[in-house]
């Protein structure tokens, strides 16, 4: 009988200390999740020094991996949102699994899109908008549908998609939601050669995410305002930008937008006189191969590159192609409640 207690106390303790160490793991996620907006470099730390993620539960496996999906938009590192979301699928039949549907499907959506798998993107948003559970869920995903109309160059679809959520976000006081908003119809403008237009929504854009402190979101407008300054050779501007954008860039893990600063350094370098290097040149063309998408290295190749007399290999146009993991079928279903 005492050899019974013995191993059952031994054994409750052994639970209880499980418990307590996933209690521990839920708190380091929280902390991860904390510092998504501020500092997403910190996020990975945290989540990568947690040990105990293949004997987590599922709903916790699930999550990491969500979190971790969620710093690889801000950092530029897509292979590990790929990954997150190929290991979330092992659980497709789980409870948290359909409660996370919306979010899943949107980060999916994100990985396919910058894949170029464009048709497929628009498939996975559009399931993420069935499940979407309020207002600023179908906001982000009416947004991220337009950036893949964008990417297929239907200009007229992006715009129109952007100005409706635009006035919606406002009424709904959603100021993250209405920077990313105003950032890209910046891209579009720029796109069709409104540069005027462009620097009007980055300024907007940029003055939204230094209100609520949103470190990635002051990168990527703070670089597109420097752009813009720069294509229209306002010195004065630039030099008012440029050290606190510059500051933020070389702190934060994203080698594109640090690749987008060496252009816009260089640029002013040219704008101001000094001598462009053939050094200078070859590290220009290594950082475009680096910048974070087909659209910003034909920005980068239009607005930027004849300037400083560097030659450039044009991205392919996008063709046609069709994404065919095994559980990408669910997607195209969309019917959980029907396929569980």
């Amino acid at each position: 009988m005492r050899l019974f207690v013995l191993g059952w106390l031994v054994l409750f303790g052994s639970t209880q200390a499980m418990a307590n160490d996933f209690t521990s793991f839920e708190a380091k996620l929280n902390e991860a999740e904390d510092y998504l907006v501020v500092n997403p470099a910190q996020s990975i730390i945290i989540l990568e020094n947690l040990k105990e993620l293949n004997t987590a539960p599922v709903a916790l496996f699930i999550r990491w991996h969500l979190l971790y999906a969620r710093t690889a938009v801000p950092t530029s590192h897509y292979d590990r949102l790929y990954k997150s979301i190929d290991a979330i699928f092992q659980h497709h039949q789980a409870d948290y699994f359909k409660q996370k549907l919306t979010t899943i499907m949107s980060a999916l959506g994100i990985w396919l899109r910058h894949a170029e798998y464009l048709s497929d993107a628009q498939i996975s948003f559009k399931c993420a908008y069935k499940y979407a559970h309020n207002d600023r869920q179908r906001l982000t995903l009416t947004n991220s549908m337009a950036l893949v109309a964008r990417s297929q160059n239907d200009f007229a679809k992006a715009r129109a998609l952007y100005l409706n959520n635009l006035d919606l976000t406002t009424q709904l006081k959603l100021p993250n939601i209405t920077a990313l908003i105003k950032s890209n119809l910046g891209y579009l403008a720029l796109d069709e050669g409104n540069v005027t237009e462009a620097e009007r929504y980055f300024r907007s854009a940029l003055s939204l995410n230094q209100n609520i402190d949103k470190r990635a979101g002051q990168i990527s407008t703070g670089l597109n305002l420097l752009m813009v300054f720069l294509i229209q050779e306002h010195q004065l501007n630039f030099e008012r930008l440029y050290t606190p954008t510059a500051t933020l860039t070389h702190a934060f893990p994203n080698e594109a937008k640090q690749a987008q600063l060496l252009w816009l350094e260089l640029g002013y370098k040219n704008l101001t006189g000094d001598f462009i290097s053939q050094k200078d040149k070859h590290q220009l063309q290594a950082a475009y191969e680096q910048l974070e998408s087909d659209k910003m290295k034909q920005l980068v190749a239009h607005y930027l590159a004849k300037k400083l007399d560097v030659t450039l290999t044009l991205p392919e146009p996008i063709t046609a192609k069709e994404f065919t993991s095994p559980w990408f079928n669910l997607v195209k279903q969309c019917n959980w409640e029907k396929s569980l």
